[in-house]
C-alpha cells in the first residue's frame, strides 16, 4: 500500500497546478491580542540568544531544534518541531518519548500523522560535511514535511511554520491553495513567537484540519494537499437489527460547487442503469457533502478574494460504495494485471454508453474487485459528452497529471486546443500498467520497489517539462524495448498488454521520430467512427489475451 501511496506523485517535483499566495489573514488571525480563555501556560520555553529563538519541550510541543542544529539534511528525517493533538495527549501522556525513541524514518506505527497538529523547520541544513556543501533550506524542508504529514493522516488541511534566526512564516495548505504568511520579526520584546504559539495550541483537533483521530484501513491516499485530494479506506457497519458487519469503501475527496450537481447526475445515471451495463462501475450507496464551501477554515479571516486569486472554494465530500476494493499494487503478474485492465476497459465501455467520459484514470482510481477485475472509482472530474457545457469542460485540463493521455498536456502550444477524447482516457491506461510494472518489478513479495531508473523516468513524467517523453518510451519500438527490458523475467507478456491498449489511443499512431507531432483526431477519430476501433473490441482482444497468459494453459 505504501508503493501506491507515495510514489502516485514526486514529493520534489510534483506537477499539481499549485502556487503559494502570501496571505496576511494567516498573521492577522495568530497575532491578534489574546483573550482571556488562551491557556498561555502551555507556550513552551523559548531561550533567546544573541536575539534567535530556540524551542524547547514543553506539553504538546516536541522539540528537535538544539539536537538538530548542526546535522545535515536526510529527507526521511521527522521535522525540528512536533505539535501534537489534544486527543494524542488524551490518550498517551508519554507520547514524545514514543516519538524520540523512533527511528528517524518510522511513520506509521506507533509514530502516526494523526497525532500531529502541525509541523514545523528551523533554519536550512547542509547536504554533506564538505566544506562547499550545498544547503535544503527550511521551506523546501518544510513542504516535503508537510507533505509526509499530509500522506499520512486524514485531515482537511494542515498547519506549518518555519523559523529561521527571528524570522515566523506560517504555512497553510488547503484543498484550494497554499498560503504563507508575511515574514514575522520575532524578538523576546515583542512576543510575537509566543503570542503565536499560544493561539496555535489553542486551536481544537478538529481546527488544525484533523478529520479522523484513528486512520481506518487506508487503500491508498494522496501526498499533496492541493485539489481533489482523493483518498480511500476500508471501512465496516452493521445494520439495524443485525450484528453483521458488512464491508464498504469510502472515499473522501474536496469537490468544487460549480460541479457538484453533474456530480450527482452522473452518479444518478449510474446508479440507474442495470448491473450489466455498469460493468467495470462501483455503485455509490451514500454521499455525505459539506456545505461550506471554503478556501481555507471558517475561523480564519474572509479576505481572500477567489474569484481574482483563481481559486476555487471546495467541500469535504465522503462517498460510500456498495463493495470494498483492493488497491492495484495486489496486481502483481501479468494474468493478474490483464484481468485489472480488461475491468477498466468495462468500466470506461459503460461510462461510454452512458455518454460519460472519467477523465481521471489513474492508479488510485483503478481498484480490485474480488474476482480480480479493475473498477473505475472517483467521477468527480467525469462529464457528460454531449452539449455545450460538455464541450466546455472537455477542454479543461484534469486528471492525476502523470496519466494525462500525452496529447492533453498544458503547455503544448502546437496540439492546442485539445479535447477530451474516449481514447485518452485508454491512454491513460497504458500508464497504468507501466505505473505497477515500475513498483512491483519483480512482484510483490519483492520489498526493493522501483528501480532508480523508473523512478527517474516517473518523477520525468509527472513533471510538465518531461512529460512529453512518454512518446518516446512507448510509442517508438526501442523506447518500448528500453522500458520493458528490465522487467522481463517477471512481467513476461507485460509488453504485449501494453500494445494491446496502446492501439487504440495516440501511443499506437506510427511515427517516423518520437518527437513528430500527429493529429489524433484525424487518424484516430474516423476510426472510432467507422467501428474499426470501439471498446467492444479491445475488451475482446484483451480477454483473448487474458486467456492466452491463464495460469491454467
Amino acid at each position: 500500500m505504501a508503493r501506491l501511496r507515495s510514489l502516485g506523485s514526486s514529493s520534489d517535483e510534483s506537477y499539481d497546478g499549485d502556487s503559494e499566495i502570501q496571505w496576511a489573514g494567516s498573521k492577522d488571525f495568530f497575532l491578534a491580542p489574546l483573550t482571556d480563555d488562551i491557556d498561555t501556560t502551555v507556550v513552551p520555553e523559548i531561550v533567546w540568544e544573541d536575539g534567535k529563538p530556540t524551542l524547547k519541550s514543553r506539553g504538546r510541543i516536541l522539540s528537535f531544534q538544539a539536537e538538530n542544529k548542526d546535522k545535515l539534511d536526510r529527507p526521511e528525517a521527522l521535522p525540528d518541531l512536533l505539535v501534537f493533538t489534544h486527543e494524542a495527549i488524551k490518550t498517551n501522556e508519554n507520547i514524545g518519548a514514543t516519538w524520540t525513541s523512533a527511528d528517524d524514518d518510522q511513520w506509521g506505527g506507533p509514530c502516526s500523522g494523526t497525532q500531529l497538529a502541525a509541523v514545523a523547520e528551523i533554519g536550512a541544513r547542509p547536504v554533506d560535511a564538505s566544506p562547499r556543501s550545498n544547503f535544503v533550506y527550511g521551506d523546501v524542508r518544510l513542504e516535503r514535511s508537510l507533505r509526509m504529514l499530509v500522506s499520512h493522516s486524514m485531515r482537511s488541511h494542515v498547519f506549518g511554520f518555519l523559523l529561521h534566526e527571528q524570522k515566523l512564516e506560517i504555512m497553510l495548505r488547503t484543498p484550494s491553495g497554499h498560503f504563507c504568511s508575511p515574514a514575522i520579526y520575532c524578538t523576546e520584546a515583542s512576543g510575537h513567537l509566543s503570542t503565536f504559539l499560544a493561539r496555535l495550541l489553542s486551536l481544537s483537533d478538529r481546527d488544525v484540519g484533523i478529520i479522523a483521530s484513528r486512520i481506518l484501513e487506508p487503500l491508498y491516499w494522496s501526498n499533496s494537499m492541493f485539489g481533489r485530494r482523493s483518498s480511500a479506506y476500508r471501512v465496516s457497519a452493521t445494520s439495524a437489527g443485525s450484528t453483521a458487519h458488512t464491508e464498504y469503501a469510502m472515499t473522501v475527496s474536496y469537490v468544487e460547487e460549480a460541479r457538484c450537481d453533474e456530480h450527482d447526475r452522473i452518479r444518478l445515471a449510474i446508479a440507474n442503469a442495470s448491473p450489466e451495463d455498469r460493468q467495470g462501475l462501483t455503485n455509490i450507496v451514500d454521499v455525505y457533502r459539506e456545505s461550506d464551501f471554503v478556501l481555507v477554515p471558517r475561523f480564519l479571516p474572509d479576505t481572500l478574494d477567489a474569484s481574482a486569486l483563481g481559486l476555487k472554494p471546495r467541500a469535504m465530500e465522503v462517498v460510500f460504495h456498495e463493495h470494498c476494493f483492493e488497491p492495484i499494487c495486489v496486481a502483481d503478474s501479468t494474468e493478474a494485471l490483464a484481468t485489472v485492465i480488461l475491468g477498466a476497459a468495462q468500466g470506461l465501455r459503460s461510462l461510454h454508453r452512458l455518454r460519460i467520459l472519467h477523465r481521471d484514470v489513474s492508479a488510485a482510481n483503478v481498484m480490485v474487485a474480488s474476482d480480480g477485475r479493475g473498477v473505475l472509482i472517483d467521477y468527480d472530474t467525469a462529464v457528460f459528452m454531449d452539449g455545450p457545457e460538455g464541450d466546455a469542460e472537455r477542454r479543461k485540463l484534469v486528471g492525476t497529471f502523470p496519466f494525462r493521455a500525452r496529447d492533453l498536456l498544458e503547455n503544448d502550444a502546437e496540439n492546442a486546443p485539445f479535447f477530451h477524447q474516449s481514447w485518452h482516457d485508454l491512454e491513460s491506461l497504458v500508464y497504468v500498467a507501466v505505473f505497477v510494472m515500475f513498483i512491483l518489478p519483480k512482484g510483490a513479495d519483492d520489498p526493493a520497489g522501483m528501480y532508480e531508473e523508473a523512478r527517474d523516468i516517473w518523477k520525468q513524467w509527472n513533471s510538465a517539462s518531461g512529460a512529453f517523453y512518454k512518446t518516446l518510451w512507448l510509442a517508438t519500438p526501442q523506447g518500448r524495448r528500453e522500458l520493458f527490458e528490465p522487467y522481463e523475467e517477471h512481467w513476461k507478456g507485460l509488453p504485449e498488454l501494453v500494445a494491446i491498449v496502446a492501439k487504440y489511443t495516440g501511443l499506437g499512431m506510427q511515427r517516423r521520430l518520437w518527437t513528430d507531432r500527429v493529429d489524433e483526431v484525424a487518424e484516430l477519430d474516423p476510426c472510432w467512427a467507422r467501428g474499426d476501433f470501439s471498446h467492444d473490441q479491445l475488451i475482446t482482444d484483451l480477454t483473448q489475451f487474458r486467456r492466452g497468459h491463464s495460469s491454467e494453459d
